[in-house]
């Protein structure tokens, strides 16, 4: 729908972006988990958990996966937070039985006194303003912030460029890395030949006029 919009000259309506995010973020967790990446699948997932009524089918299986990053990334809270909603009756009930010691010892020990680590500020790319690296929407001025296709955070002016075939954006050096591993595009699946095809990028999309 989004390179239909694209296709036709038609600017891509908000809700169609933000759709896509979310289920690309949801997509490349299981990348990150294979990278031993825990924290970004942990942040990824949180972003996932915060619009759970998208995915009605998954609710129970999101946040189990929620539940088990985040102890794995050290953010016990969030952890906790979401294994309470898992221990909720209408949830309880589905959840997987290899897993269900596990949240339940979670629920029994809250983290008193526990502060989860911040997330990393990186600048937004239309004011520069120092914005958290999971946030697509800046706190300063209130743009929508698109996200890396790689990484599922969201971009860095400094540090940008495209994917040859779907267009969508990337941090370089993360799709640097992808290519040089013989990986395909996250976004579209295709093969990048080589990294001379990820020139820089700096004309970014105008801010939205909101």
């Amino acid at each position: 729908m989004y390179q239909e919009f694209n296709a036709h000259g038609v600017a891509v309506p908000l809700e169609v972006e933000r759709s896509l995010e979310l289920l690309h973020s949801y997509v490349i967790v299981r990348m990150h988990i294979r990278s031993g990446h825990h924290l970004i699948a942990a942040r990824l997932l949180i972003r996932v958990a915060q619009s759970i009524s998208k995915f009605p089918a998954h609710v129970v299986p999101i946040l189990t996966s929620v539940v088990i990053e985040c102890e794995r990334a050290g953010l016990k809270n969030a952890a906790y937070q979401h294994a309470v909603i898992l221990m909720k009756p209408d949830n309880r009930n589905l959840l997987d039985d290899k897993y269900r010691k596990k949240i339940e010892s979670i629920v029994r020990r809250p983290p008193k006194g526990f502060v989860d680590p911040e997330e990393d500020l990186t600048p937004c790319p239309f004011c520069e303003a120092p914005i958290p690296s999971t946030l697509l929407t800046c706190v300063q001025c209130q743009q929508p912030v698109p996200i890396c296709i790689v990484t599922g955070l969201h971009i860095v002016k400094a540090d940008l460029t495209r994917c040859p075939s779907c267009r969508f954006m990337a941090t370089r050096s993360e799709l640097i890395k992808l290519v040089k591993a013989g990986e395909l595009c996250p976004m579209c699946s295709h093969k990048i030949s080589d990294e001379n095809a990820l020139t820089p990028w700096n004309d970014i999309t105008q801010p939205r006029v909101l």
